[in-house]
C-alpha cells in the first residue's frame, strides 16, 4: 500500500485555527464630534474615505440604524473581498458599536466587534476605535487589521481636512 500525503493546499484546507486579537487605534481630528460622526453615518460621506476601488456591479447596502446592515465589496487581483457590518448600538455624536465579518473569495476569514468613540477634545474630536477579533485559519491577523484601521482613519482625516 502506498502512503498518501496531503499537499500544502489540502493541508491548509483541513487545518483549522482561531487566533484572538484586540487593538485600539486613536486619532485626534480638528473637527467637532458631530462632523466626524456624520462621516460615519452618511453613506455618501463614508464612501469618500472608507472602502476602495473595485466595487464592481454589486450594490452596497448602508442601513445606519440599530439592527441595520452595511456591506462593502472589492476586488484586488484575483481576490474578492466582502465585508458585512451589523450595527448594535448608535448614540449620535458619541459612539457606534458594530460587529462585522470579512470574506475573501467567499471564505469567512475573520469576525470582529468594534466600538467607535467620538470624544470632544479641545476644538476637535478624539476618535477611539477598539476592536476584538477572531481570525480564522491563518487568513488574517490582528496586526494586519490594525494596519488597515490605521489606513482608513488616516484617510478619514484627509477627507475631513479636504472638505473643511
Amino acid at each position: 500500500m502506498a502512503s498518501e500525503t496531503l499537499g500544502e493546499e489540502e493541508q491548509a484546507m483541513t487545518t483549522r485555527s482561531i487566533v484572538h486579537g484586540s487593538f485600539t487605534v486613536k486619532r485626534t481630528y480638528p473637527h467637532a464630534p458631530a462632523r466626524v460622526f456624520r462621516h460615519w453615518s452618511d453613506p455618501t460621506l463614508k464612501r469618500s474615505w472608507y472602502g476602495g476601488p473595485g466595487q464592481g456591479d454589486r450594490r452596497p447596502v448602508f442601513e445606519f440604524r440599530v439592527g441595520g446592515l452595511e456591506n462593502n465589496f472589492g476586488t484586488v487581483g484575483e481576490q474578492r473581498f466582502a465585508v458585512e457590518h451589523v450595527y448594535y448600538d448608535i448614540v449620535p455624536d458619541n459612539r457606534i458599536v458594530y460587529a462585522y465579518d470579512v470574506k475573501i473569495n467567499d471564505v469567512v476569514t475573520s469576525l470582529s466587534i468594534a466600538a467607535v468613540e467620538f470624544r470632544p477634545s479641545g476644538m476637535g474630536t478624539e476618535l477611539i476605535v477598539t476592536e476584538h477579533g477572531a481570525f480564522l485559519d491563518g487568513h488574517d491577523y490582528a496586526d494586519e487589521r490594525q494596519g488597515g484601521t490605521n489606513w482608513v482613519l488616516d484617510r478619514l482625516g484627509e477627507v475631513l481636512n479636504e472638505q473643511a
